[in-house]
């Protein structure tokens, strides 16, 4: 038995169902085993980075299911094992479980400066949860499970293993033997609290009862735990309104009476202005990231702190907390939900006050959903994503890139279905959308898939329409042309005195470009065009691409600025004045 045929064989009782990447000199020995063995649908992507994407979104997508499963990622070294670099990293800032593996020069040649040798050790161990070089054949199966174990205990996240081509051709000793079915990691830095104390849930539970102006935060730890509907149950409990940070979307239905919507930079009014008077916030599965909590010594000055989180670090880290719950977000909500000294409050004024909040944006935002054209007459974003959700139901799954249209589509498509948002948030990477969709498709292939992307994003990676292609993968490719960098664009008109440097584009003609992948393509540039140019994607069977052609002066509201508070958000488009911040879409 070879270093290659443990890894596959590892890989298989670990139920890996598709590998995504992309050969090379140094991990040819894998890629030949693999196919000899048949045992794996490969994917093959046009680069190594969208292959990190689409592991992601297989991850994110199967938790839902009854097989969640792992993303696997494979290529070869230097260039091939630097390219996944960003996709890691952003994994690694969303809590996603992947595994990547690379292949990497032998070891004699090792630290050399061998042809195509790259340190992926040190590369990538600030932005992984464990990296592992086994350097010998009978290292490897047991380092495959442990990395499964590593990437998918307490936090997730991704795990690479990087294999000399010597190791991958070794073999190992007679002797040998493994048991995988015993074999239990003995881990103790990884090492976390699944059940929450009892005695600090009584503290908590007090501190629930005798609120008056609570909120309740969803975050991606809830999405990750499966437990939106517990969420949902506790919160009708208690009678909480809930906010949704970006990675907490479609953890409930959007429209549940007590979901504020998103919070933070480009939240609600009512999910923001809530916070702010809020006496008791509780965070379930989140880690108040400055894009949420906007000037920290601003922040719910007022309010007591329940932090149910299972990643030690990230409690105190931001945010002072009042009760600090170690634990599983969906053990702890389990426990809740069944604890008989909860109480029931009306709360009758906080909820009217909220719903003041939800007025001060109300008509103008339907004004511009119904009118569905800028002053320009190009279209809106914000229109068409209600369209699209109007024509879906809402239960759809939906990965968006990353910049404007990712914050229209998170604020106006209304979530239905749980787990249905898959979005890069704490990297924010453009480019993400494409690979990361067919990803999802593959983990979830009897639901409808919508990659909407903005013009910059989508050339990132643009070549990807080539898996899809190959793999005939159904997906619904959105793309909202404005002709500019459009989130960057909306700081510079706020911010930088209307100066558009380096955020006007030029775009290649789409349609040819669709042509060439042999994808059905349709340009909209008309409000009458919108309603059905989306309902034929919806019933054509395959891949199709919408190009719609947008109005570059729209902007996302409410804002808060980078650096301010809550107090400082933004809610009608002022007057620009000069900044040095730096806004940065990517």
């Amino acid at each position: 038995m070879t270093g290659k045929k443990l890894l596959l064989r590892a890989l298989k009782e670990k139920g890996v169902k598709y590998i995504f990447g992309y050969t090379g000199g140094a991990i040819m020995p894998i890629f030949d085993e693999m196919d000899k063995l048949g045992d794996f649908h490969f994917i093959m992507s046009r680069h190594e980075q969208g292959a990190a994407f689409m592991s992601q979104g297989i991850s994110r997508a199967s938790l839902s299911t009854d097989k969640p499963q792992v993303g696997v990622c494979m290529t070869t070294s230097g260039p091939g094992a630097m390219n996944l670099a960003t996709g890691i990293a952003d994994a690694y800032m969303d809590s996603v479980p992947m595994l990547a593996v690379t292949g990497q020069v032998a070891t004699g040649v090792i630290a050399t400066d061998a042809f195509q040798e790259s340190d992926v050790v040190g590369v990538m161990m600030p932005i992984c949860k464990q990296t592992y070089m086994p350097l010998a054949a009978d290292e490897v199966e047991m380092t495959v499970h442990e990395a499964f174990y590593v990437a998918t205990t307490g936090r997730g996240g991704p795990v690479v293993i990087d294999i000399p081509k010597d190791v991958q051709n070794q073999l190992v000793a007679d002797e040998y033997q493994f048991d995988a079915k015993n074999y239990r990691p003995n881990l103790p830095g990884f090492f976390y609290h699944p059940t929450p104390e009892r005695e600090t849930l009584q503290r908590a539970i007090k501190l629930i009862n005798r609120s008056e102006r609570p909120v309740m935060f969803c975050g991606h730890g809830v999405i990750n735990s499966n437990a939106g509907k517990l969420l949902q149950e506790f919160a009708e409990k208690v009678n909480i309104p809930i906010a949704s940070t970006l990675h907490g979307l479609s953890a409930i239905p959007a429209d549940h009476p007590l979901h504020l919507g998103m919070m933070g930079m480009h939240g609600t009014v009512e999910a923001n202005r809530a916070i702010m008077e809020a006496d008791l916030l509780i965070s379930f599965g989140m880690r108040f990231d400055d894009r949420v909590t906007g000037k920290l010594n601003e922040y719910a000055q007022n309010a007591d702190v329940i932090h149910v989180e299972i990643d030690p670090s990230e409690i105190d880290k931001n945010v002072a907390t009042t009760v600090a719950i170690n634990a599983d977000v969906y053990r702890t909500l389990h426990v809740l939900v069944g604890d008989p000294m909860l109480t029931y409050k009306p709360r009758r004024r906080w909820f009217e006050k909220i719903e003041s909040y939800r007025q001060v944006m109300a008509e103008d935002l339907r004004q511009e959903i119904e009118t569905g054209v800028g002053d320009g007459g190009k279209l809106l974003m914000k229109s068409i994503v209600h369209q699209l959700s109007k024509l879906t139901g809402g239960k759809d799954l939906i990965v968006p890139d990353v910049g404007q249209h990712q914050m229209m589509s998170a604020r106006f498509y209304n979530f239905q279905t749980e787990n249905s948002w898959f979005a890069s948030g704490g990297a924010g990477t453009m480019g993400a959308s494409l690979p990361m969709a067919i990803g999802v498709k593959l983990a979830r292939p009897t639901e409808r898939v919508w990659s909407i992307s903005g013009d910059g994003g989508i050339q990132m990676n643009i070549q990807e329409l080539g898996t899809i292609m190959e793999q005939q993968l159904d997906v619904k490719i959105i793309l909202f042309n404005n002709g500019y960098l459009g989130m960057v664009r909306q700081w510079q008109s706020l911010f930088f005195d209307g100066r558009f440097a380096g955020t006007p584009m030029r775009s290649p003609d789409y349609g040819l470009i669709a042509q060439a992948y042999g994808i059905p393509y349709r340009k909209v540039d008309q409000l009458a065009d919108v309603a059905p140019a989306l309902q034929a994607a919806i019933d054509h069977q395959g891949a199709i691409i919408l190009e719609f052609v947008c109005d570059p002066s729209e902007m996302i509201l409410p804002m808060v600025p980078a650096g301010g508070g809550f107090g400082d958000m933004l809610t009608r488009r002022p007057q620009p004045i000069a900044n040095d911040s730096d806004g940065g879409e990517q």
